[in-house]
């Protein structure tokens, strides 16, 4: 009993650290603003990796370099017990090549000997080759019986027709359709920043640019918000007019929970089981 309740205990720790894996969730935050990159992961309050070098993967990077470099750094008395072995080694490949050429030499005389004995062999298997050519020749001159074409036309009729490539990608499809969009509305999209100021010299220029791109960013941003779940910080457009140079300043953050994913893959797998694979089966054995 004492056993069993620890080995419970231990699968409900488990239980809880895979389920709090699943709960938290993993952002990917990105600014590009005054000319400058700046990223980082995280998974829940823990950063993972980012441009300041101070996440997790970052720091195990550092400390394999510094492991790298320590073993690239060997002092040089193993060096010179290196070159020592090394000579050792080449006095005694000598003495061993010397042994070789007297071993070569009396595999020579050995091998003048079955020479002669693998021609004779040859000479009696070139014969047996021969007879078997000539009875796989009479074999084959032999008229071929025509085969029965009803038997041919009733076994094509009576299989039924597999369903075809695009049936299956098309039931893929239909399965597929509700968890994608579960996953879609799980990402969000937050402290969406935009802040763009257009410009040009001439004036009638920049007004056209200002309109181009400020409608393609409002309609973005609508289409966005339709397939994600979008939360907007701020979004200014302006025009600069007389000046040369344009400004463009953006930053988001992305974020999602494992738990959306699983849970999208575990409707798939039902979907695709009850309203595809098990249809089509039935089908098949009705046909038949």
């Amino acid at each position: 009993m004492i056993v069993l309740k620890i080995l419970l205990w231990i699968l409900l720790v488990l239980l809880g650290i895979v389920l709090f894996v699943l709960i938290m969730p993993v952002s990917v935050s990105g600014s590009y603003i005054g000319g400058k990159v700046a990223y980082s992961v995280k998974f829940a309050f823990l950063p993972v990796f980012n441009s300041k070098g101070s996440g997790i993967v970052n720091k195990l990077l550092q400390w394999r370099k510094k492991k790298m470099d320590a073993k690239n750094d060997e002092p040089k008395d193993e060096q010179a017990a290196e070159e020592t072995s090394a000579e050792d080694i080449t006095t005694v490949n000598e003495d061993i090549s010397v042994e070789t050429e007297e071993a070569s030499v009396a595999a020579e005389e050995k091998t003048t000997e079955n020479t002669t004995d693998v021609e004779e062999t040859t000479e009696t298997e070139t014969q047996a080759e021969a007879v078997e050519a000539e009875e796989v020749s009479d074999i084959l001159e032999q008229p071929l019986k025509p085969e029965q074409p009803e038997l041919l036309e009733k076994t094509s009729n009576d299989e039924p027709e597999k369903p075809s490539k695009l049936e299956f990608i098309l039931g893929l499809w239909e399965a597929a359709d509700r968890p994608l969009l579960k996953i879609f509305k799980g990402i969000k999209i937050s402290e969406l920043y935009i802040d763009f100021f257009i410009a040009n010299e001439d004036a009638y220029k920049c007004a056209l640019n200002y309109g181009k791109i400020s409608g393609t960013l409002y309609n973005i941003i609508a289409w966005l918000s339709v397939l994600f779940n979008v939360k907007l910080k701020t979004v200014d457009i302006n025009p600069l007019f007389g000046q040369k140079k344009s400004q463009w300043d953006v930053s988001l953050k992305i974020s999602l929970c494992l738990i959306t994913m699983v849970i999208a893959g575990l409707q798939f797998l039902l979907i695709y089981l009850f309203r595809v694979l098990i249809p089509s089966k039935i089908q098949l054995k009705k046909a038949r």
